[in-house]
């Protein structure tokens, strides 16, 4: 465990997902830990792996950031490429206007039908293709085309090679933790970095009963609740005072977002345990995923949430390293 400190400002914003921080002046300071284990980091995530050899990568999906001109150069590129070798290029059905110059086929499955999803976007469009995922763990290549690049850690210009590597085979991929959250009444979503409870409309306190396995409930009270993964750990928690937890690590991390009583200080859980999430006095719950997706929840309902069967297998950049990129992309160590 290293244990250092770390300028806060209350005003970090957010950027994709991602909480940026700001100026090492006039801000307060308070503790950073950064937790990270060595077995982990062997043992779980960290080896090289080819998530499938050449022959079977045939189906490549694209997910794009259509608001991005250059996401629509690269995407049009790449589809080039994959048709002249051969493959089977699918887009969401949002881009199917794209479909017969590129060549592509548009699909409402594109995550279960691709054999490698190619992202061309920012760490936004990566978590979007996270929500993408069900019960297939399709790997991704994110191609960073924003300003933080956190996650999608290919720059465009190593985007091509990158590629090649993928379809042969000696790609670098690993494996990052997702959240299975059920509401009491909806569907059940994936997460990649944080699922939010808070107050739908003015600021006011909400009470949270929150059971952690069989244990009793745990009473919060407070502006509202942050549950996040390990990479998500870097984004609204961090703005919230929580800790950074290395991805490497399996784990679920609590975060109160300005508690008066109850939980008040941010819990790590171990990955296997299952939460529940009782909504026992306030009006207008809201649930954000992702920073995405909000939808209303009624008084007295419930939330699940637990480790999805399936990681996020994402492609990394040869020489990437964690620490490195909370120094130099977030200014966080």
């Amino acid at each position: 465990m290293i244990v250092g400190t770390h300028v806060y400002s209350k005003r970090a914003a957010q950027e994709g997902g991602v909480a940026t921080a700001v100026s090492l002046t006039s801000m307060m300071i308070r503790p950073l830990v950064l937790a990270f284990s060595r077995r982990s980091w062997y043992l779980m995530n960290r080896a090289p792996s080819s998530a499938k050899s050449e022959g079977i990568m045939q189906s490549i999906g694209l997910v794009l950031k259509r608001g991005e001109a250059q996401a629509l150069t690269l995407g049009k590129e790449i589809s080039q490429f994959l048709t002249q070798s051969g493959r089977t290029v699918l887009v969401e059905e949002s881009c199917k206007d794209l479909a017969a110059d590129w060549h592509a086929t548009f699909t409402s499955n594109i995550a279960d039908e691709a054999d490698l999803l190619v992202v061309l976007g920012g760490d936004g469009t990566i978590l979007r293709a996270a929500a993408l995922m069900n019960d297939k763990p399709t790997p991704v290549l994110g191609v960073n085309l924003g300003r933080v690049g956190f996650m999608a850690d290919v720059s465009p210009h190593e985007a091509m090679r990158e590629l090649e590597s993928a379809l042969a085979g000696t790609a670098v991929f690993v494996k990052r933790m997702l959240l299975e959250v059920t509401p009491e009444q909806g569907n059940t979503a994936r997460v990649l970095n944080d699922v939010v409870i808070h107050w739908g409309g003015v600021a006011r306190l909400i009470d949270i009963g929150i059971r952690i396995g069989e244990a009793r409930e745990i009473e919060l009270r407070a502006d509202g609740l942050i549950v996040s993964t390990p990479i998500g750990s870097s984004a609204y928690s961090y703005a919230a005072n929580g800790p950074l937890i290395h991805p490497d690590i399996q784990g679920i991390l609590l975060t109160p977002i300005c508690p008066y009583a109850g939980l008040k200080r941010p819990m790590v859980l171990p990955p296997d345990l299952h939460i529940e999430l009782r909504l026992k006095k306030g009006e207008q719950f809201s649930m954000t995923m992702d920073g995405h997706t909000t939808i209303g929840l009624p008084l007295g309902s419930s939330v699940k949430i637990l480790k999805a069967p399936i990681p996020f297998v994402l492609a990394q950049s040869r020489g990437h390293d964690y620490i490195d990129v909370l120094r130099e992309k977030l200014n966080l160590v």
